[in-house]
């Protein structure tokens, strides 16, 4: 199979094709495609990761089976593994005739002996029958894997209607395993035959002790035994043959797989397990969490075991493991190990290193950061008053998400669009910023361009958060009479709600060249006397704030006379 799928690289026709660059984005499509996905960026990226083929799952289509295909591509005059991909290519591969060809009964077969092909959907078993009626059909979960292996048991043969003894191993590569089965009755009736056939010589050597002499009869006797003796011989060599090759399948696994019974010590760790905590995989049976990482570590991955023991489902947690002196990032995924007693009785967690895409990521904020930190000082350098603003208005609004009980992701977003909503008033002049008097139609339209303006600037900058959408709606009032879209209530997003009061208040409390600011309260009274306008939840956190110690030092040396 892998064999095929490499063929597949190179030689197979598909309907749609993009190319991803390293920071996962798409650059190039081929004509008539969809949209890419994250399922593409995410299979990209493995293939950038790993520089080899990934595999997706197989999906049926209107062109039938076809299996997404990402290919690292490597620099001109570059040797593959010496330097790093420079793009990858994402096809769907249709693989229909290829894969019946592979199923196809060999002329060695014995009767009821059928290859069978499954993929793994999350918690679901999918046969694969290419050229079937139905192409993707589900199973039973007894066909589920254990780690990587789907246990020798009876369970329903391919036609249904019967049952088979079978057995499972992974394919590299993509989420298949290839499941070998024998029918049951088959084998009963070929086990029933030698029952039969040792009854008849049985008989045989009876009679022929009784005609002829009982030296012939223990002739046979003797070459029999040697025939069902090299029978088990064959059959246990051909058992072993199988234990090594799905051992060699197991062994070459680079995720990190261990089996914990149910005190927490380790029963059996896969080589790369080993390897990453610096042991051989014989001293690691028998020790927990805590002597291979230490007491912290052994306490925060024993709280995913205890959800994942409780829940009967599995459990992935992110956690931060330092090894060799080195802080590593891991993806652990636990699910309950059953036994043949259908009992629960340990633990089976694989384990990712995702260090090097935490890494990226992080390098990723501090660029954008960075970014908001440059447009910022541009800010300053054009005018003082809008810096200082954008910066009190991104602290008021900090706190009130805070009091509000916004996530981790609200909080950010708020803080970037914050010291960012003045950045699009650059290209306001200045005069009519510092005009006394009210503004007529036309000025009053040139002054709200500035969310067009911020818009311009800050569209190509990739925040993966809607720090944009914040920044734009935070003109928008409840009752529909903001700017520009004329939004209303729940059609504004929450940050931009937080983001709009918090701006008008600090915009009222804090003096500028043509004006003094009033007093806080003065600004809090405005806002709730415009309940319309403004969630009255929102004004009351603010309120909250606004006589605290972080608020107290927001508005410290404002002067308002």
């Amino acid at each position: 199979i892998e064999r095929v799928l490499t063929d597949f690289v190179v030689s197979s026709d598909f309907q749609t094709g993009y190319l991803f660059a390293r920071d996962g984005s798409p650059y190039a499509a081929s004509a008539g495609a969809a949209p890419s996905t994250p399922q593409h960026k995410a299979l990209a990226a493995q293939s950038f990761e790993s520089r080899a083929p990934a595999y997706g799952t197989a999906t049926l289509s209107v062109a039938g089976l076809g299996m997404d295909i990402a290919v690292p591509i490597f620099a001109s005059q570059t040797e593959i593994g010496e330097a790093a991909p420079v793009a990858a290519l994402l096809f769907n591969a249709q693989i229909s005739g290829s894969l019946a060809e592979i199923l196809a009964a060999h002329p060695l077969a014995k009767a009821g002996e059928v290859l069978r092909l499954v993929q793994i959907n999350g918690d679901k078993a999918v046969q694969i029958r290419p050229g079937g009626a139905v192409p993707l059909s589900p199973l039973d979960p007894d066909y589920l894997p254990v780690g990587n292996r789907i246990a020798f048991a009876q369970r329903s043969a391919d036609s249904d209607t019967s049952t088979a003894y079978s057995i499972g191993s992974a394919v590299s590569g993509p989420p298949w395993w290839v499941v070998q089965e024998f029918d049951s009755a088959a084998l009963d009736d070929e086990l029933a035959g030698f029952a039969n056939t040792a009854i008849a010589l049985a008989a045989l050597v009876v009679l022929a002790i009784i005609a002829v002499f009982g030296a012939f009869w223990w002739r046979l006797n003797n070459e029999h035994n040697h025939a069902l003796a090299d029978q088990f011989r064959r059959l246990a060599a051909r058992i072993e043959a199988q234990k090594r090759l799905l051992d060699s399948i197991n062994n070459s696994i680079a995720d990190h797989i261990g089996l914990k019974a149910l005190d927490g010590r380790y029963r059996y760790v896969n080589p790369a397990f080993a390897k990453a905590v610096g042991r051989d995989t014989q001293s690691v049976i028998g020790m927990d969490d805590t002597a291979l990482f230490g007491a912290g570590t052994g306490e925060r991955l024993k709280i995913s075991d205890n959800q994942a023991l409780s829940s009967g489902t599995p459990v992935t947690v992110s956690e931060e493991i330092y090894l060799d002196s080195r802080l590593r990032y891991f993806q652990m995924s636990k699910v309950p190990f059953v036994g043949e007693g259908k009992e629960v009785s340990g633990i089976v967690s694989v384990t990712r290193d995702i260090t090097e895409l935490v890494e990226q990521q992080q390098k990723k904020e501090r660029a954008v950061q960075q970014t908001v930190q440059a447009l910022v000082r541009a800010i300053e350098l054009r005018d003082p008053y809008l810096a200082g603003h954008s910066r009190r208005v991104a602290g008021f609004a900090v706190a009130t998400a805070k009091r509000l009980g916004c996530d981790a992701g609200e909080i950010l977003t708020l803080e970037m669009a914050a010291n960012l909503s003045q950045i699009g008033k650059l290209a306001v002049p200045r005069a009519l910023l510092n005009k006394s008097g009210r503004f007529d139609e036309t000025e009053i339209g040139i002054i709200e361009q500035h969310l067009d303006n911020a818009a311009a600037v800050l569209r190509d900058i990739d925040f993966e958060l809607p720090v944009l959408e914040t920044l734009y709606q935070m003109h928008e009032r409840l009752d529909g009479l903001g700017y520009p879209k004329g939004l209303k209530g729940d059609d504004i997003h929450l940050t931009s709600q937080i983001l709009g009061a918090c701006d008008v208040f600090c915009a009222r409390i804090e003096p500028r060249s043509y004006r003094s600011g009033i007093a806080p309260e003065e600004a809090l009274e405005i806002l709730e006397e415009n309940s319309t306008r403004y969630a009255a939840k929102i004004v009351a956190a603010l309120r909250e704030v606004t006589v605290s110690v972080s608020g107290e030092k927001l508005m410290a040396g404002l002067g308002r006379s």
